[in-house]
């Protein structure tokens, strides 16, 4: 509401806010970053969802009222804006502990040791792009700020990566800088985390894990770049929790997904990476919403098209992502298979488009499992005509419901243990955080430098 508040303000209409009241912070932050810090507001003490409609009329007609007739009527102080360092600007000095115990101060770190960012560790990263330190890549949201191939670099450090592993840094960041992605909406209460799919030759020149424990923590490059996604959204987006990140419990960063595209290839699969429109061994990524992520365990049969129903049972069961096709909004899951489930579906002439098929038309849900509030946005999408065509408009509770708008919306990635029968499932989370895949550009020298860096040189 925030957002929108500011939209409508900067178009010369006077606006407030209506926030219940655990969102007060995360309001008042949003619009300092939107740079209208004194955007008035009306609070609803609690939450609305625990009051009956008799309770919030009287609540609304009452003093919210009276706040909103203030905010339209009082013309509030202007605000002071706060400056912040320059870029090569020398901010603290001091030991390893004492410059994290400074960070933590700051809320510049999620409290785990941080490797202090100084400027020629930042110059290390810098010469494995070809990219200019100033150059702009978005705008970061809430915050505001810009976000720059330096502030990447100094993030990078921070999280623990190698230098070598910048142009992936900086692929990420103009992902997550995509309006189609909107990174503005992940500090929203159900705390969405990012699934970050690597693919490309990039995997083995950098030493990224995609077989047994694939999303594990103990591998650096998974470990570190997960982690790096993080940092930037704390401290270049500006989310911070009991500020504009309201998360309701959070979680933490996601470790790197990387493809095993040697197994897709093997088996006749094309990969995530050309399913995206690369060639086979090009560097790309994709950055998708994953509110959450469940595990189908031993799925496998001697019948390719019961492992596919046994995975289907899971997604049923973890129905995560339905909610937001019933607002019309189109939801991609992400499944991983490993290189086990793929050769069996392979010998049994199963193509990906086959299997894609396989989960629309049949992983779907029973309506009589919803309940409250969400059974009755299901009936009021119908009531409204808003609805997917897919859902159709019948009352009956008991029929079975799409998941998904299509088929396409499937993304599946071989993954993990290549001698196990487990199915991960990522449930993504419509408008917030679609789907986006960047290009990761290497500098010219970029072999002389990656053997360099290994002590080939």
């Amino acid at each position: 509401m925030t957002r929108a508040s500011a939209l409508v303000e900067s178009l010369g209409y006077p606006t407030v806010t209506m926030l219940c009241s655990g969102f007060v912070n995360q309001g008042k932050q949003t619009a300092k970053g939107l740079g209208m810090p004194n955007l008035p507001h009306t609070i609803h003490p609690g939450h609305v969802n625990f009051v009956t409609d008799a309770q919030l009329e009287k609540t609304v007609s009452g003093p919210m009222l009276q706040q909103v007739i203030d905010g339209l009527t009082i013309q509030p102080d202007e605000a002071v804006a706060s400056a912040e360092p320059g870029r090569t600007d020398i901010i603290f000095e001091g030991s390893f502990d004492e410059v994290n115990e400074h960070f933590l101060a700051n809320e510049w770190s999620e409290g785990l040791p941080v490797v202090p960012p100084t400027l020629e560790k930042v110059e290390q990263f810098l010469r494995f792009t070809d990219r200019k330190a100033d150059e702009v890549l978005g705008t970061a949201l809430p915050a505001n700020r810009e976000a720059t191939v330096w502030n990447v670099a100094v993030n990078g450090v921070m999280s623990g990566c190698r230098p070598e592993y910048m142009p992936v840094l900086v692929a990420i960041t103009e992902a997550m800088m995509d309006k189609e992605f909107g990174v503005e909406h992940l500090g929203h209460t159900p705390a969405t985390e990012t699934q970050i799919i690597l693919s490309g030759k990039i995997i083995k020149d950098l030493k990224f894990n995609c077989l047994q424990a694939a999303l594990r923590p103990g591998f650096q490059a998974n470990t570190s770049v997960g982690r790096f996604w993080r940092m930037y959204l704390r401290n270049v987006c500006g989310f911070i929790p009991h500020g504009t990140d309201k998360g309701c419990y959070g979680g933490n960063f996601r470790i790197v997904l990387a493809e095993n595209e040697d197994a897709a290839q093997e088996m006749g699969w094309p990969t995530h990476g050309e399913e995206e429109g690369y060639a086979f061994g090009q560097n790309m990524v994709t950055v998708t919403s994953c509110t959450e992520m469940t595990q189908a365990i031993e799925v496998g049969d001697p019948v390719a098209e019961q492992i596919l129903k046994n995975i289907e049972a899971r997604m049923a069961d973890n129905n995560m992502f339905i909610q937001f096709f019933f607002r019309g909004m189109v939801t991609r899951p992400l499944v991983v298979i490993t290189p086990a489930i793929l050769k069996v579906l392979t010998d049994q002439g199963w193509t990906k488009d086959k299997v894609r098929r396989h989960f629309y038309e049949n992983a779907k849900l029973r309506v009589s499992r919803l309940s409250g509030m969400i059974l009755n946005r299901f009936y009021r999408g119908i009531n409204e005509k808003c609805w997917p065509e897919q859902l159709g408009t019948s009352m009956d509770v008991n029929r079975d419901i799409q998941m998904v708008s299509k088929p396409e919306d499937f993304m599946i990635v071989v993954a993990g243990d290549p001698d196990r029968d487990h199915a991960m499932i990522g449930s993504g989370n419509g408008y917030i955080g679609f789907p986006v895949t960047r290009a990761i550009s290497l500098p010219s020298d970029w072999d002389a430098l990656l053997a360099e860096k290994n002590g080939r040189a």
